[in-house]
């Protein structure tokens, strides 16, 4: 019988393990993107949900259709009219953007800094704990500096930085924030 208890127990604990995991995070996003070059800016919105450990979409309203997904190791967009459908295990670029995507929505920056090869500043600010990666050095792509603002109180995201090396900006700001 103890045993029978002690299988029950073991089982028990290994579903809410497995369940922990079916997190989902869900919010309402605007993307401001600056690109330095041509001093144009394109404002964008949309709604995120990123279902642990590996789902990340992104269903733009504005404008509407567009779309960028990572479902594991596929990554898929279409963005500005153009499609396009990678797999993340056979390009190391892509698949560290889609990992750096999904480890800052998921509040696991410290994962995103060493992937990315990143200093590490962390301050809190009012209700805000702010964590800004910057690049050790220069490289042709790839990010020279991210910044990331977590809620102290939920310790979700709700803005993000990101600046890459060729002078193109991308902050998403993110309202609505839910964690289930």
């Amino acid at each position: 019988m103890k045993t029978l208890k002690k299988t029950l127990l073991l089982a028990v604990a290994m579903i809410a393990g497995v369940v922990g995991w079916a997190q989902t995070i869900e919010a309402n996003f605007t993307q401001t993107r600056n690109i330095a070059a041509s001093g144009k800016t394109i404002e964008k919105a949309g709604h995120m949900k990123l279902v642990y450990p590996d789902q990340l979409d992104m269903n733009y309203s504005k404008p509407d259709g567009e779309y960028f997904t990572i479902h594991g190791n596929e990554m898929s967009m279409n963005m500005d009219g153009k499609k396009n459908k990678v797999d993340t295990d056979k390009n190391k670029r892509t698949h560290t953007f889609a990992q750096t995507l999904l480890n800052c929505i998921k509040g696991d920056w410290e994962k995103a800094a060493a992937d990315n090869n990143t200093d590490t500043a962390v301050k809190e600010e009012g209700d805000d704990k702010i964590v800004t990666l910057t690049a050790k050095k220069k490289a042709p792509r790839g990010y020279a500096r991210i910044e990331l603002t977590y809620s102290k109180a939920t310790g979700m995201l709700n803005k993000m930085v990101l600046e890459e090396f060729g002078g193109v900006t991308n902050t998403y700001v993110m309202t609505n924030v839910t964690k289930n």
